[in-house]
């Protein structure tokens, strides 16, 4: 079978490969084994290939946050699955063909929903929904700051707020993302300039704002604390900027403004099982009631991985990446108008 490694941490292009690899073989008793259909290419994959990720595997190594795929084989004990159930892959290491995995590392999910969307739920509708409902105690019609606002978390986290009748306050670097940001499901945006306080505080006619979810990190940390209210929190996942977070001291012991960390593989492995498959039935219902919805800029099969890589790699991208392990989708959808040419994919093996 057709597999992704990597030898060396370095440029994530430049450090995947794709190679042949021995077929998984059959599942023991608490084993299944699955089809890969669909990988969402994450910001955590690149870090985790460019060494700059909070878990770095022994190499060589395999990577791949996200997945979604059909069982093809159940071993002896496993009782809620089937061969031909539609999955998601909650274990990582996923850019291959075909995984042979405990049962409990795998989520039943409808068959009728999109596999591309269900290939980058984890990862974004989990950290939204995390980030959203469990940072902070907010109630209908509160407002709430973020970052990296078109990112797929980004716009995970729009969608969910509206959806839970909270409001998002969007900072943007750019002019030209105002539009795209309140075409996402944003309810305001206001650019980074030396006027952001003012420009929240007519946005949000003075409301208190207790909570801001950063990706970014550098300087812009503490032009956030400025637009909350004494006692709130700063959340922050992720690393854009590669500049370490800046929180001037006065923020932190006058206004009592915290900073904390999240991280979902470690949230998601510190989860009883039930915990984890209830967050992961959360972001399935909302995909399937058509609240979340990510955008997929085009997908890729495995032997394309460096061509992949590059384009999840390049500046001013909309939109996830995908790959296709074993090859084109059909009936997802609409899925197979983001493809691209597909060189070689009928001699990829099963």
């Amino acid at each position: 079978m057709k597999q992704i490694r990597f030898d060396t941490f370095g440029p994530p292009s430049q450090v995947a490969r794709c190679c042949d690899a021995a077929d998984p073989g059959l599942p023991s008793a608490w084993e299944v084994l699955v089809d890969v259909e669909a990988c969402a290419v994450n910001p955590a994959d690149l870090a985790r290939l460019a060494g700059r990720y909070g878990e770095l595997p022994k190499l060589p190594a395999t990577p791949g946050l996200d997945a979604a795929g059909r069982v093809a084989a159940c071993g002896a004990s496993v009782r809620n699955l089937a061969v031909g159930d539609r999955v998601l892959l909650v274990a990582n290491d996923n850019w291959c063909q075909r995984r042979r995995l405990a049962a409990s590392m795998v989520y039943k999910v409808p068959p009728e929903l999109d596999v591309l969307q269900l290939a980058s739920l984890k990862v974004s509708a989990c950290t939204a929904l995390e980030l959203v409902r469990r940072s902070a105690v907010l109630k209908r019609g509160d407002w709430l700051v973020q970052t990296a606002l078109l990112s797929s978390v980004g716009r995970a986290v729009m969608q969910t707020a509206r959806h839970d009748g909270l409001r998002t306050l969007n900072i943007v670097r750019r002019t030209d993302a105002l539009a795209q940001v309140l075409e996402a499901g944003g309810d305001a945006a206001i650019e980074d300039t030396p006027e952001l306080v003012q420009a929240a505080q007519a946005v949000t006619g003075g409301a208190a704002v207790s909570l801001a979810l950063d990706a970014v990190g550098g300087d812009g940390v503490a032009r956030l604390a400025d637009l909350l209210h004494p006692g709130g929190s700063i959340v922050n996942y992720g690393m854009l900027s590669g500049q370490p977070m800046r929180l001037d001291c006065r923020q932190a012991i006058f206004k009592g403004i915290s900073l904390k960390g999240f991280w979902l593989t470690q949230r998601l492995s510190r989860m009883l099982l039930a915990q984890r498959d209830a967050l992961i039935a959360e972001a399935v219902d909302l995909l399937a009631r058509g609240v979340l919805k990510s955008q997929i800029a085009a997908t890729y099969p495995l032997d394309a991985i460096s061509q992949a890589l590059r384009h999840a790699e390049a500046p001013g991208r909309q939109g996830k990446i995908c790959l296709l392990p074993n090859g084109p989708l059909a009936g997802t959808g609409g899925a197979i108008e983001h493809s691209i040419d597909w060189p070689g994919i009928s001699h990829l093996p099963r």
